[in-house]
């Protein structure tokens, strides 16, 4: 119930705007609960106002709105219904009309005018208005793209057009052809919600400076959005050709491009997200998706993080095809367990994790607390479950599994730090690419995976052991030779001065051998495994 109540009340802020209408919107509710005049209009007013708020803001109700009337995302269209304007006029009108002098009446009319004024925000600016450009009184550049993509759909026998464009454009572009689809529109722009994530996350990148073309063009795929149009540009050019996007026309400020993604053009390739977590603090959380729906889940954070996560995942469809538990510490199963015992709308087919039933996997004085999240662990019935040992290979829906070290007698023997030593290392392969997850393992198993592994380490991205923060043989990263690193890292940890943390040394290796580093400081961030 928290979780639809923070929902709400998100959304009221966005209605709520500064504040100054809905203040002189009770003040006049006030007003009209003091007066002694017209007792069946304000017995009118006052109760549905507080039917309203009684059904918007209960949590109960709100959850039975949401899911048989309206969608969560479209929730804000509930204050639709409040009758601000209608109350606030009807006030102002009744005061006027009370005030016998007519001098008296203009200056109360002049007072509440200004009062208006200054509450609320000028519609005629600049920003909105601007001299009209032809007759149909928008963008000339609007214009020019929609002819350009009306020409070579009907050129290319296309019926279907969706469009992806600077947000600059998106209010103008259904004024000027309302046969040409967005993936969102100007109500996203103002509050930041959309329908779905794939819409989510093509706005989220067309809003950043450093446009990632490679995952646009997969939500774009995602999506069915064949057209985009964005200002020319030789790197751009030359990214978006490299993505399957091919120019079909320009007019000088922007150039028009068209991908005709077809069922099997994602075949094989899987989309990798890394999640931050709400509060900055370290944690381990990763989906892996297609374009067939199939969705993986790796660890998932805290307890704490649960709505965050459930969120995510119900975003990309809410049936998890797997979910990987690299070791039972706090922020990486945390979050799991807490759904699994109460899943509510979220479907787990499938549990992976590693053997854990060593006698004494903690000492008897556990520095970490994590004592009681171990057996928690141990104590679930998950019949889903698989555990899974050093050398064993499966695959999830067609993408290859390979474990490369698990908790086994070496950990049992000779680790102080037996969970996170334990933990699951393996690596993720599509049929190019592949990405080696080493979990929260140590200096005592990346020696180890040096040594009994070698080349088989080989992978195109890695997910830094231990969050970033642990030291390995320089050979260790060599071997694996990645072109992207990721660390499950905060800002504090990356950029740490104090000498308490290994990430920022880690940083600099990895920049100096050419890698691109992920953090969560732009989470979330994505790659592809083709």
């Amino acid at each position: 119930m928290r979780e639809i109540l923070d929902v709400v009340m998100s959304m009221y802020h966005d209605y709520n705007g500064t504040g100054m209408q809905m203040a002189l919107f009770f003040a006049c509710l006030i007003y009209l609960l003091v007066q002694k005049r017209d007792k069946e209009k304000r017995y009118v007013f006052l109760g549905y106002t507080l039917l309203f708020f009684v059904i918007c803001f209960c949590p109960v109700t709100a959850k039975i709105i949401m899911e048989v009337c309206i969608e969560e995302t479209v929730y804000w269209r509930m204050f639709w219904l409040l009758p601000s304007v209608i109350i606030t006029a009807y006030t102002a009108v009744l005061v006027i009309m009370q005030t016998e002098e007519k001098k008296r009446r203009y200056l109360l009319l002049f007072v509440m005018l200004l009062v208006v004024g200054m509450t609320g925000s000028v519609v005629y600016n600049s920003t909105i208005f601007s001299r009209k450009q032809n007759d149909y009184k928008l963008p000339q550049d609007v214009v020019d793209i929609c002819d350009i993509i009306e020409k070579d759909a009907a050129a290319n026998g296309i019926d279907r057009k969706k469009l992806i464009v600077e947000n600059s454009l998106v209010s103008f572009v259904r004024q000027y052809d309302a046969q040409i689809l967005m993936p969102y529109g100007m109500e996203t722009i103002r509050t930041g919600r959309t329908e779905n994530e794939n819409d989510a996350q093509i706005f989220r990148i067309m809003s950043s400076e450093d446009k990632d073309w490679e995952a646009l063009a997969w939500y774009a795929a995602m999506e069915n959005c064949n057209y985009l149009a964005y200002p020319p540009g030789k790197e751009t050019a030359e990214a978006l050709e490299a993505c399957g996007y091919s120019v079909v026309g320009d007019n000088g400020a922007y150039t028009v491009y068209r991908r005709d993604a077809k069922d099997d053009d994602y075949e094989n390739e899987w989309l990798i997200t890394q999640y931050g977590g709400a509060d900055g603090a370290p944690l381990t959380f990763y989906t892996i998706q297609d374009n067939k729906g199939h969705l993986i889940v790796i660890d998932g954070g805290r307890a704490e993080d649960v709505p965050y996560v459930r969120k995510q995942i119900k975003a990309l469809g809410g049936h998890v095809d797997a979910w990987i538990v690299t070791h039972p510490h706090g922020e990486h199963a945390g979050a799991f367990m807490k759904i699994y015992q109460k899943p509510k709308k979220i479907q787990i087919d499938r549990v992976y994790a590693p053997e854990m039933k060593g006698a004494q996997v903690f000492s008897s004085e556990d520095p970490k607390g994590e004592t009681n999240v171990y057996e928690q662990w141990r104590s679930m019935e998950i019949p889903e479950l698989r555990e899974l040992h050093a050398g064993d290979a499966f695959e999830i829906e067609g993408l290859g599994f390979q474990v490369f070290h698990a908790y086994d007698d070496l950990i049992r023997e000779g680790s102080d730090d037996p969970v996170n030593d334990g933990a699951l290392v393996f690596q993720v392969r599509a049929d190019q690419e592949s990405m080696l997850f080493c979990s929260d393992t140590g200096e005592t198993v990346g020696d180890y995976l040096l040594e009994t592994c070698g080349a088989s380490l080989k992978s195109d991205y890695i997910q830094m052991p231990d969050h970033g923060n642990c030291v390995l043989k320089s050979d260790f990263y060599t071997q694996v030779g990645a072109k992207g690193a990721f660390f499950d890292a905060p800002v504090s940890m990356m950029q740490d001065m104090t000498g308490a943390y290994d990430n920022p040394q880690n940083v600099r290796t990895m920049i100096s051998e050419g890698v691109k580093v992920y953090s969560f400081a732009t989470t979330p961030n994505r790659v592809i495994l083709k």
